[in-house]
């Protein structure tokens, strides 16, 4: 299955409603052994979707018939046509917004704040966020529900600007932090393991995504994997995980 048909799928998926309780029954799965609380929210499992399935949150609700936990939305561009999304989805599912440190951060921040459940802050090489994360944190305190706030750290940082992202990440008071798998362990170190970590990969196999947790990520943010492998793989693993 391919991503050119996949998406045409989600976009007729979107306004089939009527087909969502029969796609819940065939793919929604639910254990409570499964279930955690994470950085102020609760997730009824470790395993979500990673940005670049749905760039501007229209199909939340029909992701979240196949059994994600989260799904992080973006990268947005357009966030008053994300909102507009947003503010018809229905299903019990943690959004997280994938926003970029543009001179548009902060207004975006403030717009999605009352529709989204927390936000990624993109960090790759040459990208400047301290005084970006300053004022996200300020506008945050302004609010009276406490959203979540994660680096996205990209593979693209040298060994050294890793150890510096790592370590402005347990001084800024940001909530955790995404990285791909394979730093892993590089991050749970730096960071000490206090901070929780969402690991993004491309899942072919349940036993990668138990791997994984066992190494030390908090959550799993899947990438094309639904994609490639098709929808009944999240229950897949879910089912995995639950018999562990």
């Amino acid at each position: 299955m391919t991503v050119s048909k996949t998406i045409p799928q989600l976009h007729l998926l979107k306004f089939a409603r009527f087909l969502h309780p029969l796609l819940r029954l065939l793919y929604r799965r639910e254990y409570p052994s499964l279930q955690r609380e994470c950085m102020g929210l609760h997730f009824s499992s470790p395993i979500g979707i990673a940005a670049g399935v749905d760039k501007r949150g229209e199909y939340t609700d029909v992701i979240a018939c196949y059994s994600p936990s989260f799904v992080e939305i973006g990268p947005l561009r357009d966030v008053r046509y994300t909102i507009r999304n947003l503010k018809e989805r229905s299903e019990d599912i943690v959004v997280l917004a994938n926003v970029s440190n543009t001179p548009e951060l902060e207004r975006s921040f403030s717009l999605l704040y009352d529709f989204v459940d927390g936000f990624v802050l993109n960090v790759s090489k040459g990208s400047t966020v301290s005084r970006a994360i300053d004022h996200l944190l300020d506008l945050r305190r302004c609010n009276d529900e406490y959203k979540p706030i994660l680096f996205k750290i990209f593979p693209d940082l040298s060994g050294e600007e890793l150890d510096e992202v790592a370590d402005f990440a347990l001084r800024s008071g940001i909530d955790g932090i995404m990285i791909a798998a394979e730093f892993l362990d590089f991050v749970r170190s730096a960071t000490l393991g206090l901070l929780p970590v969402i690991a993004i990969a491309e899942i072919a196999a349940p036993e990668r995504a138990a791997q994984m947790l066992e190494a030390g990520a908090d959550l799993i943010a899947v990438t094309n994997s639904p994609i490639h492998y098709g929808p009944a793989l999240i229950p897949k693993i879910l089912k995995y995980l639950d018999k562990q």
